[in-house]
């Protein structure tokens, strides 16, 4: 029997304590403001919720004179706080925390940006590396094409001297030809007249002679 009862005990604490969860107790009360430092005075205001701001003005006692709002009056002194209740400061660390997440949720993706900027210009700058070897290439080769004609300017240019000299030799071979012809036609001339002179030279020495040889017959 006893251990059937401890058993019957044992399931009815397990069950409650399965049914039991956590809890907390509201901390927040209302305090009134009185007309006077006393707690007989007058409620200017039925309650002020903990937590509120207000401007203090001094203690009276164990009353702390406020002003809220355009109520001026009276609380008592335990009310009262220099520093925001736990669940102002839990609130503000909450907010500072969102905010705190949303600034370096930002700043992820700001630099998620930038990574994919730095990506972007390292990409852009390997293009440009091989641009600038291709179109240092394709100077190179134009530097080759270019001296082909600088070397053939340069040919064309002894050539043409070379010309202008042949030519200049050919001018005084013609001024030679023609110095010769007329030399030559002076000669021919001379010797015409020459020729000529001794032809009519011979004629008369042939007409003398006939002449002499008329005469001798004659006489004999």
């Amino acid at each position: 029997m006893l251990a059937r009862l401890f058993c019957v005990l044992a399931l009815l604490g397990a069950s409650s304590s399965a049914l039991a969860s956590a809890a907390w107790v509201d901390d927040s009360i209302y305090v009134p403001i009185r007309a006077a430092a006393n707690p007989s005075g007058r409620i200017l205001h039925r309650g002020i919720k903990s937590g509120t701001r207000i401007e203090f003005l001094g203690f009276e006692g164990d009353w702390a004179k406020i002003r809220y709002g355009d109520t001026e009056g009276y609380i008592g002194k335990q009310y009262l706080s220099q520093s925001p209740t736990a669940a102002i400061r839990l609130e503000r660390a909450t907010q500072a925390s969102e905010q705190a997440k949303a600034e370096v949720a930002k700043l992820r993706t700001q630099l998620a940006q930038i990574k994919g900027e730095r990506d972007a210009l390292s990409e852009q700058s390997s293009e440009l590396k091989n641009a600038l070897s291709s179109r240092s290439n394709e100077l190179e080769q134009l530097q080759e094409v270019a001296s082909d004609p600088i070397r053939l300017d340069q040919a064309n240019r002894r050539l043409n001297e070379e010309l202008s000299l042949l030519r200049s030799e050919l001018d005084q071979v013609k001024g030679e030809n023609v110095m010769l012809r007329n030399n030559n036609t002076s000669q021919q001339w001379i010797t015409g007249v020459g020729i000529l002179i001794a032809g009519l030279i011979a004629g008369v020495l042939m007409r003398s002679r006939s002449g002499r040889r008329q005469r001798s017959g004659w006489a004999n």
